[in-house]
C-alpha cells in the first residue's frame, strides 16, 4: 500500500494526501483529505477507506457503513485530528511530500 503521507490518484481530478492510516480487527483502513488536481491545496472533503491487496493489485473501498465509521474513527482521528483543527499544518506536509 502507498503509506502514510502519501498522495492516492484515483483519476485526474480525484486526488488524495493520507493523513491516518491504522490495522484494526485485521484489516487496514486509512483517512484521506482531498486535495486538488496541482496537489498543491488541501480540499474540504475527508473519506475513510479500507485498504487490501488482492491478485498482487492494491485496492480502497470506501466505508459507509455509520456502524464501522463508529468504530474506526476514533482511532483513525486522533492521529489526524491535529492536521483537520490546523490546516496550515496539513497544507505544508502535503508541500514537503510533493517537493521530494
Amino acid at each position: 500500500m502507498k503509506g502514510l503521507n502519501t498522495i492516492v490518484k484515483f483519476s485526474e481530478n480525484d486526488k488524495w494526501f493520507i493523513i491516518s492510516e491504522k490495522e484494526i480487527d485485521n484489516a487496514k483502513y486509512s483517512y484521506l483529505v482531498k486535495i486538488n488536481k496541482e496537489e498543491n491545496d488541501i480540499l474540504d472533503e475527508y473519506k475513510v477507506v479500507r485498504c487490501y491487496s488482492l491478485n498482487g493489485e492494491e485496492y480502497m473501498d470506501d466505508v459507509n457503513d455509520k456502524d464501522l465509521l463508529n468504530k474506526i474513527i476514533p482511532i483513525l482521528i486522533p492521529e489526524a485530528n491535529e492536521y483537520i483543527q490546523n490546516p496550515e499544518k496539513l497544507k505544508e506536509l502535503l508541500e514537503e511530500n510533493t517537493s521530494n
